[in-house]
């Protein structure tokens, strides 16, 4: 009873502010800020950007994920530790270190921008802070995912033929599924709740939370509330709407 107790005043203290943001904000105007064509755009913006920014993870994350499940080498605990940096970094810290990189003098930016790539306030800058931020959740679920698996299956599949490849897709990759797509939500998720970084580096086309900020500094909280409160209900609906996709596969692999 008493860590129902406690960790119903934790759930409590996160429902809260939803709930009140919500239910004092009146729907007509939430209705109204969605069909402002800036908010739109910016919406449109932070949702696709940080898809980008998930796909990238998962390409590069998976691989990082499964030599960090399968392999012992020397720096292997730098490594797990470099992964995880990004979460503990100061995201206002991050996006100085990586206009220091992909500015238009930085490391990268500098000759890339004579390719015709620019991240300096361009979407690709958003992609890269919401990148630098969010990647550590598909490394560490796809990590944690792959050292449920028993090596011995994937051995087993080897010695009937399979390649290791065939291996990984058909024996491994199926049997981490929901570690793979929950770090994929997580990262999604915390991609588009990116702030900080995405300021530095890239301020212009404004992400949603950026035209959160800049309306709160300019118009003040009541004006600025059903833009929050949009933002919220979005979030909220493709959180729920994923997690209610991941439930179903859950239930149809078990019945199975």
């Amino acid at each position: 009873m008493a860590f129902s107790v406690l960790g119903g005043l934790l759930v409590l203290f996160v429902l809260l502010p939803i709930l009140n943001l919500l239910f004092t904000t009146e729907p007509s105007r939430i209705l109204a800020m969605a069909k402002e064509p800036v908010v739109r755009e910016a919406l449109f913006l932070t949702l696709g950007t940080a898809f980008l920014a998930t796909v990238i993870s998962l390409l590069f994350g998976i691989p990082l994920g499964y030599v960090l499940a399968r392999e012992q080498f020397p720096g292997k605990a730098i490594v797990e530790g470099i992964v995880d940096m990004p979460v503990v970094i100061p995201h206002t810290i991050a996006g100085i270190a990586l206009l220091f990189i992909f500015g238009r003098a930085g490391i990268l930016g500098g000759p890339l921008q004579s390719l015709g790539v620019v991240f300096t306030d361009s979407s690709w800058g958003i992609v890269v802070a919401m990148l630098f931020v969010s990647m550590p959740f598909v490394v560490n679920h796809a990590r944690d995912g792959f050292l449920k698996v028993d090596r011995r299956m994937e051995s087993v599949a080897r010695s009937l033929g399979a390649s290791y490849l065939g291996a990984f897709f058909r024996v491994t990759m199926p049997l981490t599924w929901r570690a793979l797509l929950s770090g994929a939500i997580l990262t999604w998720a915390r991609a588009i709740s990116e702030f900080g970084s995405v300021a530095v580096i890239a301020y212009y086309p404004k992400t949603i939370n950026t035209l959160l900020f800049e309306w709160y500094n300019y118009f003040g909280y009541t004006y600025t509330k059903p833009l929050a409160a949009l933002l919220l209900l979005v979030a909220l609906a493709i959180f729920v709407m994923l997690r209610g996709v991941a439930s179903l596969n859950r239930a149809k692999h078990d019945q199975a």
